[in-house]
C-alpha cells in the first residue's frame, strides 16, 4: 500500500472549466496523491485534456456509457470504486480548489484521526472567477450533534468538493446516499459521515462555480420536480438522522431545533422548486403542494398563491 494519503476522483463530462480544475488540483503544494478523471462518456474531447498535463499522478478511465445521464450518485460511486489511498475527494470538472487545499486538511485530520470527514471553507464564484460570496471559518473540531444543529440552520454552501471521506467508512456506508439527481446526495453523505465529529480548515480552500450549466442551478422542469421527490425523500432521512444523533432524552430540546430549522428551510426550497414548474402545469403545483407532508394548509395556500402571482406579474 502507497503512503499516499490521498484520491482525488473527479467524474469528468463538461469541457468548459476542466482546465482550470485539473490544473487547479495539479498546482496543490502537497503533492503526494492519485488523481483519477474518469470520462462519463462526454460527446466532448475530455481525454486530449486530460493528456495535455503528461502529469504521473493522473489515472484515466472511460466509462462506456453516460452513467450519470442516467443516475449522478452512480456515477460517483462507480468513480470512487477505482481509489486506493485512505481520504476521497470527490471532484467537480467546474470548481476551482486553492493550492493550500490538501496541506491543511493533512495538518487536521492527522491532529483528529478519529474522524471520518473534514471540511474546507467555501467561496462562490461565477462563469469569470469573481468572488460572489464566502463562509466565515467554523470551529476546528464540531461533535456530530453541533454540526447537525448548525447545518439545518442552514448558511453552509451545499457541494461535494469541499468535503474529504475518509474512504473505509465512505464504502462501509455504502457510498454516497442515493436521491434523485443527487438532491441532498451531498448533505446526507456528509451528515452521515459525521458521527465521529467534523473537522474544518479555517481558511475557504474550495471555490464552488454558480454557472447555467450547473445542476444546482438549473431551470429545467422535469429536473426540479425530481428535485422536488428528492427534497421529500431527504426530510424522511432527516428525521431518522436526528432520531440518532439526539438520542438522548436530554437532547430532545435540540432535536426539535434542529428539526424546525430544516423545515423553515425545506419551505424555502419546495418553493423556490415549485416556480420552476410552468404555469401550464398548475396541476402539477397542486399536487406537489398536496402531498408535501410537512407544510400546513396555510403554508401550502401561500406558497400557491405566491407562486401563482409572481408567475402572472
Amino acid at each position: 500500500m502507497s503512503s499516499t494519503k490521498f484520491s482525488i476522483v473527479m467524474p469528468a463530462y463538461k469541457l468548459k472549466y476542466i482546465k482550470e480544475s485539473i490544473s487547479s488540483i495539479l498546482a496543490q503544494t502537497y503533492h503526494d496523491f492519485e488523481f483519477i478523471i474518469v470520462d462519463d462518456a462526454s460527446p466532448e474531447n475530455i481525454k486530449e485534456v486530460v493528456d495535455s498535463f503528461q502529469d504521473s499522478r493522473i489515472i484515466f478511465k472511460t466509462n462506456r456509457n453516460n452513467i450519470g445521464g442516467r443516475n449522478l450518485v452512480e456515477n460517483w460511486n462507480h468513480c470512487i470504486q477505482f481509489a486506493h489511498n485512505e481520504y476521497i475527494i470527490l471532484a467537480t470538472d467546474d470548481d476551482v480548489f486553492e493550492n493550500t487545499y490538501l496541506q491543511d486538511a493533512i495538518v487536521l485530520l492527522s491532529k483528529y484521526p478519529e474522524v471520518n470527514v473534514l471540511r474546507t471553507g467555501v467561496r462562490l464564484i461565477d462563469e469569470l472567477g469573481n468572488i460572489r460570496d464566502y463562509e466565515y471559518p467554523l470551529k476546528e473540531y464540531m461533535t456530530c450533534e453541533e454540526f447537525t444543529l448548525l447545518w439545518s440552520k442552514g448558511g453552509l454552501h451545499s457541494c461535494i468538493s469541499n468535503y474529504i471521506f475518509k474512504r473505509k467508512e465512505l464504502i462501509n456506508n455504502g457510498g454516497f446516499i442515493d436521491f434523485p439527481h443527487a438532491h441532498y446526495s451531498d448533505d446526507a453523505t456528509i451528515l452521515e459521515m459525521s458521527r465521529n465529529g467534523i473537522v474544518s480548515t479555517s481558511k475557504a480552500n474550495f471555490n464552488f462555480r454558480i454557472s447555467p450549466i450547473s445542476l444546482s442551478y438549473s431551470s429545467n422542469y422535469h429536473i426540479a420536480l425530481s428535485q422536488i421527490q428528492a427534497t421529500e425523500l431527504f426530510l424522511i432521512w432527516y428525521m431518522n438522522h436526528l432520531n440518532i444523533v439526539f438520542s438522548k432524552q436530554h437532547n430532545n430540546y435540540i432535536k426539535n431545533n434542529s428539526y424546525e430549522f430544516f423545515r423553515n428551510r425545506y419551505k424555502a426550497m419546495i418553493g423556490i422548486l415549485i416556480s420552476k414548474i410552468p404555469l401550464r402545469k398548475i396541476y402539477k403545483t397542486l399536487s406537489v403542494l398536496y402531498k408535501a407532508p410537512q407544510l400546513y394548509k396555510k403554508e401550502k395556500c401561500l406558497l400557491f398563491v405566491n407562486n401563482l402571482i409572481n408567475k402572472l406579474l
